[in-house]
């Protein structure tokens, strides 16, 4: 963890980008291009944020789709960590 126990943006972002390589390798390109999208086409940063919330949350919560305890793990950890970046 980075500063008092939050992650900065960019850390955010490189983890996002991460889950998003993670996803493609599962061969499941639709769900990380949905993060790539919500990263480039955003204008703040706090939209950005709340635009990979939206897409993780989605994924989470998506039954018919099948991802690995790992990025389902580190899922919920970013999502955690955008809920305490936008305290």
């Amino acid at each position: 963890m980075i500063e008092d126990e939050k992650m900065k943006k960019d850390d955010l972002y490189i983890e996002a980008k991460r889950l998003a390589e993670n996803l493609r390798k599962e061969k499941l390109e639709s769900y990380a291009e949905r993060i790539i999208f919500a990263m480039e086409s955003g204008s703040t940063g706090t939209e950005i944020i709340m635009a990979l919330r939206w897409h993780i949350i989605d994924i989470l919560k998506n039954k018919d789709i099948k991802i690995s305890k790992y990025i389902k793990n580190n899922a919920i950890r970013l999502c955690k960590e955008i809920d305490n970046l936008l305290k």
